[in-house]
């Protein structure tokens, strides 16, 4: 468990970025850090094609490169499964590939995916005033299910993970997809009053630089949705976060029900547990 926290501190510590910022280059592919890893046939309902990287558990060569990208197979034995979203800059080439490779060590499948209109998905044209976009949720929808249907992945135990953007994303995610059964987040807002007056300080923007679509479900931010949120959920903010400060997550944890069931430990299940205050976490 220990290795598991060291990760996810030294691996969450990228700054965040608060507005639209997609990236279509991959600066590196997975084979060029030893990864094994297959290309997922995602398909949103409306059609946009989601780029999503499968890597399979207990197969990856971490001191070796592999010269091309290899298949996963099928495994007769079902593992738990961690999906990791993107923020709301970059793409799934960034550290996102080292988390894969130490959790595949660790016995989990792990899938990376880009939004539209990042990486190698379909084009989606986006506005760089806007915080994020509805269909971010869609592309989310058709990773996840995708993801429980695949015959090596347990649909009882795939975790959600997501810093900045990709936090609340994903914890709406986690709410509304009954395949989801745990979150992890990093820097999590708790809605969209209090993030963006904090952003508007710190980034030197003014309100219509900082927009969020129409209809975005905002009833359905963490705030909201967390006295209903029962699953195990890891929330991790950093001491001297000015943008999604530690109140939000404490004021986010205390509002879940008394009866969230705990998460696994030890890298059992899912890997996460409930955490009743935020974890504040530094290297020192």
């Amino acid at each position: 468990m220990r290795s598991f926290l060291l990760i996810l501190v030294a691996l969450f510590l990228s700054p965040g970025v608060s507005a639209i910022q997609p990236n279509r280059t991959y600066i590196r592919m997975p084979e060029q850090v030893g990864l094994v890893y297959e290309d997922l046939d995602v398909r949103t309902q409306d059609g946009y094609r989601i780029a999503t990287w499968f890597f399979p558990a207990d197969r990856q060569a971490p001191q070796q490169k592999a010269a091309v990208p290899q298949s996963a197979g099928d495994s007769a034995i079902r593992r738990p499964a961690i999906v990791i979203c993107n923020g709301d800059a970059g793409n799934m080439s960034y550290f996102q590939l080292h988390l894969a490779r130490r959790w595949c060590e660790k016995g989990f499948h792990v899938i990376t995916f880009d939004w539209r209109g990042f990486g190698a998905s379909s084009e989606f044209e986006m506005d760089p005033d806007y915080l994020c976009y509805t269909e971010m949720l869609e592309d989310y929808r058709a990773v996840v299910s995708a993801v429980a249907a695949l015959p090596e992945v347990d649909p009882q135990r795939i975790a959600v993970v997501g810093w900045s953007t990709g936090a609340y994303l994903s914890m709406i995610a986690a709410y509304d997809m009954p395949q989801v059964g745990a979150f992890i987040g990093r820097s999590l807002a708790t809605d969209f009053e209090d993030f963006i007056p904090l952003v508007m300080q710190v980034r030197n923007k003014n309100r219509d630089q900082l927009l969020v679509p129409a209809d975005f479900p905002t009833k359905r931010m963490p705030v909201h949705i967390a006295s209903d949120f029962r699953k195990p959920i890891f929330l991790i903010v950093g001491e001297n976060d000015i943008r999604t400060p530690v109140w939000m997550s404490r004021k986010i944890l205390e509002l879940l029900p008394q009866n969230t069931p705990p998460g696994a430990d030890g890298g059992q299940g899912c890997g996460t547990r409930r955490q009743r205050r935020p974890h504040a976490h530094c290297l020192r």
